[in-house]
Protein backbone atom coordinates (compact mmCIF):
# COMPACT_ATOMS: atom_id res chain seq x y z
CA UNK A 1 0.00 0.00 0.00
CA UNK A 2 0.73 3.42 -0.61
CA UNK A 3 1.49 6.06 2.24
CA UNK A 4 -1.08 8.89 2.36
CA UNK A 5 0.60 11.86 2.36
CA UNK A 6 0.06 14.95 4.55
CA UNK A 7 -0.99 18.30 2.50
CA UNK A 8 2.54 19.62 4.12
CA UNK A 9 3.69 16.89 2.57
CA UNK A 10 2.31 17.54 -1.22
CA UNK A 11 4.94 19.57 -3.22
CA UNK A 12 3.03 23.09 -3.49
CA UNK A 13 2.30 24.24 -6.93
CA UNK A 14 4.79 27.08 -7.69
CA UNK A 15 2.37 30.48 -7.75
CA UNK A 16 2.72 31.95 -11.31
CA UNK A 17 4.52 35.11 -11.75
CA UNK A 18 2.61 38.58 -11.05
CA UNK A 19 2.29 40.98 -13.92
CA UNK A 20 4.76 43.48 -12.44
CA UNK A 21 7.42 40.53 -12.07
CA UNK A 22 6.64 40.06 -15.63
CA UNK A 23 6.93 43.40 -16.86
CA UNK A 24 10.75 43.33 -15.16
CA UNK A 25 11.32 40.30 -16.61
CA UNK A 26 10.60 41.78 -20.28
CA UNK A 27 12.57 45.10 -19.35
CA UNK A 28 16.01 43.23 -18.64
CA UNK A 29 15.20 40.88 -21.95
CA UNK A 30 13.94 43.84 -24.21
CA UNK A 31 16.16 46.88 -23.47
CA UNK A 32 19.71 45.66 -23.92
CA UNK A 33 18.52 45.16 -27.75
CA UNK A 34 18.07 49.48 -27.94
CA UNK A 35 14.76 49.93 -26.80
CA UNK A 36 14.03 52.16 -23.99
CA UNK A 37 10.21 50.74 -23.24
CA UNK A 38 7.37 49.05 -24.87
CA UNK A 39 4.03 48.14 -24.41
CA UNK A 40 2.28 44.78 -25.03
CA UNK A 41 -1.08 44.12 -25.96
CA UNK A 42 -3.28 41.74 -27.50
CA UNK A 43 -5.09 42.68 -30.67
CA UNK A 44 -8.16 40.88 -32.57
CA UNK A 45 -7.90 39.43 -35.82
CA UNK A 46 -8.82 41.48 -38.91
CA UNK A 47 -8.19 44.38 -36.72
CA UNK A 48 -6.94 46.49 -39.38
CA UNK A 49 -9.99 45.76 -42.01
CA UNK A 50 -12.54 46.00 -39.38
CA UNK A 51 -11.13 49.62 -38.48
CA UNK A 52 -11.00 50.72 -42.59
CA UNK A 53 -14.65 49.65 -42.91
CA UNK A 54 -16.76 49.68 -39.80
CA UNK A 55 -19.72 48.67 -39.85
CA UNK A 56 -22.86 47.75 -36.91
CA UNK A 57 -22.13 44.22 -36.71
CA UNK A 58 -18.33 44.54 -35.91
CA UNK A 59 -17.47 43.17 -32.74
CA UNK A 60 -14.37 46.00 -32.20
CA UNK A 61 -15.53 49.71 -33.36
CA UNK A 62 -12.50 52.25 -34.13
CA UNK A 63 -13.21 54.05 -31.03
CA UNK A 64 -12.53 50.44 -29.22
CA UNK A 65 -9.85 49.67 -31.02
CA UNK A 66 -7.56 52.69 -29.74
CA UNK A 67 -8.78 51.93 -26.10
CA UNK A 68 -5.69 50.94 -23.65
CA UNK A 69 -6.82 47.33 -23.06
CA UNK A 70 -5.56 43.89 -22.87
CA UNK A 71 -2.25 45.80 -22.42
CA UNK A 72 1.01 45.67 -20.14
CA UNK A 73 3.42 48.59 -20.61
CA UNK A 74 7.18 48.46 -19.53
CA UNK A 75 6.76 50.80 -17.27
CA UNK A 76 4.29 53.89 -15.56
CA UNK A 77 5.97 56.22 -17.86
CA UNK A 78 5.32 54.42 -21.26
CA UNK A 79 1.91 53.68 -19.93
CA UNK A 80 1.29 57.51 -19.92
CA UNK A 81 2.85 57.92 -23.32
CA UNK A 82 0.31 55.12 -24.24
CA UNK A 83 -2.63 56.48 -23.36
CA UNK A 84 -1.75 60.11 -24.43
CA UNK A 85 -0.70 58.71 -28.14
CA UNK A 86 -4.17 56.57 -28.14
CA UNK A 87 -7.03 59.06 -26.69
CA UNK A 88 -4.86 62.23 -28.48
CA UNK A 89 -3.01 61.23 -31.37
CA UNK A 90 -4.29 57.71 -32.79
CA UNK A 91 -6.98 58.52 -34.77
CA UNK A 92 -5.10 60.78 -37.15
CA UNK A 93 -2.56 59.60 -36.75
CA UNK A 94 -1.78 56.64 -40.37
CA UNK A 95 0.64 55.28 -38.45
CA UNK A 96 -1.67 53.65 -36.06
CA UNK A 97 -3.90 52.08 -38.69
CA UNK A 98 -0.66 50.52 -40.71
CA UNK A 99 0.25 49.07 -36.50
CA UNK A 100 -2.98 46.75 -36.92
CA UNK A 101 -1.89 44.93 -39.42
CA UNK A 102 -1.10 41.67 -37.99
CA UNK A 103 0.88 40.17 -40.60
CA UNK A 104 4.20 42.25 -40.45
CA UNK A 105 6.02 44.48 -38.83
CA UNK A 106 5.89 48.46 -39.00
CA UNK A 107 8.58 51.41 -38.07
CA UNK A 108 6.05 54.72 -37.26
CA UNK A 109 6.81 57.42 -39.86
CA UNK A 110 7.65 59.94 -37.36
CA UNK A 111 7.78 62.77 -40.50
CA UNK A 112 6.46 66.14 -38.76
CA UNK A 113 5.01 66.50 -42.56
CA UNK A 114 3.56 63.10 -41.99
CA UNK A 115 1.90 62.60 -39.28
CA UNK A 116 2.86 65.86 -37.12
CA UNK A 117 1.31 65.05 -34.02
CA UNK A 118 2.73 61.62 -33.69
CA UNK A 119 6.32 63.38 -34.32
CA UNK A 120 5.50 65.60 -31.91
CA UNK A 121 4.42 63.55 -29.05
CA UNK A 122 6.94 60.82 -29.03
CA UNK A 123 9.81 63.46 -29.58
CA UNK A 124 8.64 65.22 -26.79
CA UNK A 125 9.49 62.12 -24.97
CA UNK A 126 12.71 61.53 -26.27
CA UNK A 127 11.15 58.71 -28.24
CA UNK A 128 12.77 58.85 -31.37
CA UNK A 129 11.96 55.27 -32.91
CA UNK A 130 8.46 53.36 -32.62
CA UNK A 131 8.63 49.79 -33.70
CA UNK A 132 5.26 47.90 -34.25
CA UNK A 133 5.85 44.33 -34.25
CA UNK A 134 2.67 41.65 -34.31
CA UNK A 135 3.70 37.80 -32.89
CA UNK A 136 0.95 35.43 -34.38
CA UNK A 137 0.65 32.43 -32.57
CA UNK A 138 -0.95 29.30 -34.25
CA UNK A 139 -2.34 28.53 -30.19
CA UNK A 140 -4.38 32.15 -30.63
CA UNK A 141 -7.41 31.25 -33.15
CA UNK A 142 -8.79 34.58 -32.89
CA UNK A 143 -6.37 37.28 -31.83
CA UNK A 144 -2.76 37.91 -31.63
CA UNK A 145 0.25 39.71 -29.61
CA UNK A 146 1.56 42.87 -30.56
CA UNK A 147 5.09 44.94 -29.16
CA UNK A 148 4.35 48.63 -29.69
CA UNK A 149 9.44 49.14 -29.14
CA UNK A 150 10.11 52.76 -28.22
CA UNK A 151 14.28 53.70 -28.96
CA UNK A 152 16.13 56.92 -28.64
CA UNK A 153 18.46 55.68 -31.33
CA UNK A 154 17.45 56.10 -35.03
CA UNK A 155 18.17 52.26 -35.68
CA UNK A 156 18.53 49.22 -34.00
CA UNK A 157 21.32 47.15 -33.83
CA UNK A 158 19.47 43.88 -32.95
CA UNK A 159 19.12 41.49 -36.12
CA UNK A 160 15.62 40.41 -37.08
CA UNK A 161 15.84 37.29 -35.72
CA UNK A 162 17.39 37.93 -32.23
CA UNK A 163 14.24 40.27 -31.81
CA UNK A 164 11.91 37.89 -33.18
CA UNK A 165 13.20 35.21 -31.19
CA UNK A 166 13.24 37.56 -28.28
CA UNK A 167 9.67 38.91 -28.87
CA UNK A 168 8.57 35.43 -28.90
CA UNK A 169 9.62 34.13 -25.78
CA UNK A 170 8.63 37.25 -23.62
CA UNK A 171 5.17 36.53 -25.34
CA UNK A 172 5.14 32.88 -24.06
CA UNK A 173 5.73 34.17 -20.49
CA UNK A 174 3.11 36.69 -20.63
CA UNK A 175 0.24 33.87 -22.49
CA UNK A 176 1.61 31.18 -20.02
CA UNK A 177 0.12 32.45 -17.20
CA UNK A 178 -1.58 35.86 -18.27
CA UNK A 179 -3.04 34.47 -21.43
CA UNK A 180 -7.20 36.29 -20.28
CA UNK A 181 -5.39 39.35 -19.09
CA UNK A 182 -4.34 39.92 -22.95
CA UNK A 183 -7.75 38.34 -24.33
CA UNK A 184 -8.88 41.85 -26.14
CA UNK A 185 -12.56 39.60 -26.27
CA UNK A 186 -12.61 39.21 -22.54
CA UNK A 187 -10.63 42.64 -21.79
CA UNK A 188 -12.45 45.03 -23.99
CA UNK A 189 -16.24 44.55 -21.51
CA UNK A 190 -17.74 43.69 -24.88
CA UNK A 191 -20.13 41.02 -22.76
CA UNK A 192 -22.31 40.68 -20.31
CA UNK A 193 -20.57 39.36 -17.51
CA UNK A 194 -24.08 37.40 -16.49
CA UNK A 195 -24.63 36.51 -20.33
CA UNK A 196 -20.79 35.47 -20.69
CA UNK A 197 -22.07 32.54 -17.06
CA UNK A 198 -25.09 31.62 -18.89
CA UNK A 199 -23.02 30.83 -21.91
CA UNK A 200 -20.62 28.53 -19.93
CA UNK A 201 -23.23 26.58 -18.17
CA UNK A 202 -25.08 26.16 -21.83
CA UNK A 203 -21.50 24.65 -23.03
CA UNK A 204 -21.77 22.24 -19.83
CA UNK A 205 -24.79 20.92 -21.30
CA UNK A 206 -27.20 22.83 -18.32
CA UNK A 207 -30.82 23.46 -19.92
CA UNK A 208 -32.10 26.91 -19.36
CA UNK A 209 -34.16 26.61 -16.97
CA UNK A 210 -31.41 24.87 -14.53
CA UNK A 211 -28.90 27.59 -15.83
CA UNK A 212 -31.94 30.11 -14.05
CA UNK A 213 -31.92 28.49 -11.08
CA UNK A 214 -28.04 28.50 -10.41
CA UNK A 215 -27.96 31.75 -11.74
CA UNK A 216 -31.17 33.24 -9.28
CA UNK A 217 -32.38 34.98 -12.83
CA UNK A 218 -35.52 33.99 -14.96
CA UNK A 219 -35.92 31.46 -17.59
CA UNK A 220 -36.67 34.31 -19.94
CA UNK A 221 -33.21 35.93 -18.50
CA UNK A 222 -31.48 33.37 -19.76
CA UNK A 223 -32.89 33.31 -23.03
CA UNK A 224 -32.47 37.64 -23.44
CA UNK A 225 -29.06 36.62 -22.67
CA UNK A 226 -28.32 33.52 -25.61
CA UNK A 227 -30.18 35.84 -28.00
CA UNK A 228 -27.99 38.64 -27.32
CA UNK A 229 -24.90 36.34 -27.48
CA UNK A 230 -25.89 35.08 -30.71
CA UNK A 231 -26.36 38.64 -32.62
CA UNK A 232 -23.06 39.78 -30.79
CA UNK A 233 -21.04 36.52 -32.54
CA UNK A 234 -23.27 36.28 -35.15
CA UNK A 235 -23.75 32.57 -34.84
CA UNK A 236 -26.94 30.18 -36.36
CA UNK A 237 -27.69 28.50 -33.12
CA UNK A 238 -26.96 27.27 -29.55
CA UNK A 239 -24.18 25.04 -30.57
CA UNK A 240 -22.46 27.42 -33.01
CA UNK A 241 -22.83 30.25 -30.07
CA UNK A 242 -20.54 27.95 -27.97
CA UNK A 243 -18.52 26.85 -31.05
CA UNK A 244 -17.30 30.73 -31.72
CA UNK A 245 -16.98 31.77 -27.99
CA UNK A 246 -14.33 28.96 -27.67
CA UNK A 247 -12.48 30.53 -30.68
CA UNK A 248 -13.05 33.59 -28.87
CA UNK A 249 -11.74 31.77 -25.37
CA UNK A 250 -14.39 33.60 -23.41
CA UNK A 251 -14.69 31.23 -20.95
Amino acid sequence: MHAVQTPAQRQERPMPPSLDQLRQHLRAMILPLGFSGFWYQGIPHHARQNYNAPCRSQLFTPAALRRPVATLASSSQVQSLQRLYLSRVARQDPNFEQSLDLSSPHRYCLDPAVAPQAARLFLNHDVTSVLSWPLPSFGLSAWSGRFILLSTQQRDSTTKEELEQTLRQGQALLLDSHRTSFNPYRQSRLFNPTAIEVLKMAALGFHNHEIAERLHITARGVEYHMESLRNKLGAANRANLIHIAHQFELF
